[in-house]
């Protein structure tokens, strides 16, 4: 029990010089554990701040403050003559300067007395009392379990809630591997993105990586997630190696391509597209199709790459065919029906030797006949040559119409509409398209009239050429063809 002295003036003591010795002792020896008192015992201040007490529980710093009102204490010393009592000295109990800040900490010895201050100033039972020293028993437990728990892992299933949650986690607090293929494991379950990409960071930053990609591997929709967050990040060398590692041989292969699609220069294209062919695809039956299509967009590119460096070169030195149709692009990069198309425009006449003839770009690279003819047509159609126009749909094994042609006429008609070739060769193409029907709908929509006239003719189709006559301006030759043709008595109209 921590006791203090209190100070009360008595008249009937020594004399006034010697009590004032004494108070100043009592003065200087004070600190701030004990409340402020005037000379007449009246408590001014108190202050609740921590005791130090002996074992037997008695002060022994117990001093007094200096007054903080020294001109009252002046004020009240004896006049001359009177007589100065001696100070007395009151022991007093804790339990009666109780404050609210010294209820934090009690101590067996003076936990009777706090438990009668509380009674007293609170008016609470001893139940209640008993109660409130349980709780705050019990708090100072848990603090000190969260304290020793501050740095231990939470459980699996409480981050991965966090995480699908959207709610704040940390990841670091999980050092053992089994702990941290729980992680994995956990989220996978759960079949959610984010918290899957989240976690193979985490394991691909702090293990090691051949542990890693052994681990990874059991896991492919760990590996799915992996490689769509290194594609987003536009890390394709990364991805490419990543993959390889991992054992997604074709995935890697692919990516290997897409990285050769990026180099701009024709020459370093090839190259690297001839590296990625002999090392990322030859070899994999699987990917047997795709070997055979890439080696046969290497040989297009070099062959684009010949082909362009001539043409170039005889393009500045305004040489033939350049003189007449200018060049209007490069070839490089161009697919291999535009390559064809290209060849057809500036050298459809060449030799099948030379390495721009259209025909040697069909053979070498398989092109179907219909392919080759439609793909010509529009080349000879674009650039107003008939004549090769003729030589190209007339071939020797068609004269006398031993065989049909590869392309039907009526495309070859679409072909000169959009060219907007002239009537004469439209009507010479249209009178070669086997259904009447259609070719009879096409020459009126487009009103060539002759070819009108002769596929009613040859429907026997008496009314039409009747009705038609509104159609041709009279006196034209038309207007007299068909004039002919109804005078004509030999020929049997349908009825």
């Amino acid at each position: 029990m921590s006791v203090r002295y209190s100070l009360k003036g008595d008249e009937e003591d020594e004399g006034y010089w010697n009590q004032k010795e004494k108070r100043q002792n009592f003065f200087d020896d004070a600190d701030d554990e004990n409340e402020i008192i005037d000379w007449t015992g009246t408590r001014i201040e108190e202050f609740t701040g921590p005791r130090v007490t002996s074992a037997r529980g008695t002060n022994k710093n117990a001093s007094f403050t200096k007054p903080s009102r020294p001109v009252e204490i002046a004020n009240n010393f004896p006049k001359t003559g009177e007589k100065i009592s001696k100070p007395s000295f009151r022991l007093t109990t804790s339990s009666e300067t109780v404050g609210t800040k010294n209820l934090s900490k009690p101590t067996s010895s003076s936990a009777s007395s706090l438990e009668s201050a509380v009674k007293r100033d609170s008016k609470l039972s001893h139940t209640e009392v008993s109660k409130l020293y349980a709780e705050v028993t019990s708090l100072k437990r848990k603090l000190q379990s969260s304290e020793r728990s501050r740095w231990d892992a939470p459980k699996v299933s409480d981050t991965i809630i966090r995480m699908v949650m959207g709610e704040p986690f940390s990841l670091e607090m999980y050092k053992s591997l089994p702990d941290k293929l729980t992680l994995l494991d956990s989220a996978i379950e759960y079949h959610d993105g984010n918290s899957i990409t989240a976690i193979v960071l985490f394991l691909k930053k702090t293990l090691k990586n051949s542990i890693f990609i052994s681990e990874l591997r059991k896991r492919p929709v760990a590996i799915n997630h992996y490689a769509v967050y290194l594609r987003s990040m536009g890390d394709e060398e990364v991805l490419a190696s990543q993959l390889q590692t991992l054992g997604r041989k074709e995935e890697a292969a692919m990516c290997r391509y897409r990285l050769t699609l990026q180099e701009s220069s024709p020459q370093a294209r090839y190259q690297s597209m001839k590296k990625c062919t002999d090392l990322y695809f030859e070899g994999y039956k699987i990917l047997h199709r795709e070997t055979v299509l890439l080696r046969e967009q290497c040989s297009l590119l070099n062959k684009q790459i010949l082909i362009e460096g001539a043409d170039s070169k005889a393009s500045r030195e305004r040489k033939p065919p350049f003189a007449d149709c200018p060049k209007e692009a490069e070839l490089y990069f161009l697919p291999l029906i535009t390559t064809l198309y290209y060849c057809c425009k500036y050298h459809f006449n060449q030799s099948q030797s030379s390495i721009s003839s259209p025909e040697s770009l069909v053979k070498e690279f398989n092109m179907s006949e219909k392919q080759y003819v439609m793909t010509a047509a529009k080349a000879c159609a674009n650039q107003r040559k008939w004549a090769d126009l003729e030589t190209l749909l007339a071939p020797k094994k068609w004269i006398m119409k031993t065989k049909k042609p590869t392309v039907g006429f009526d495309r070859i008609v679409g072909i000169l509409l959009k060219a907007k070739a002239p009537n004469d060769i439209l009507q010479k193409y249209m009178l070669m398209m086997d259904d009447a029907t259609k070719r009879l709908e096409t020459a009126k929509k487009y009103k060539i009239h002759s070819v009108v006239i002769e596929t009613l003719k040859q429907m026997r189709d008496l009314r039409g050429l009747q009705n038609y006559r509104t159609e041709v301006k009279y006196g034209s030759s038309e207007d007299i063809q068909l004039q002919t043709l109804l005078k004509n008595t030999s020929i049997k109209w349908k009825t």
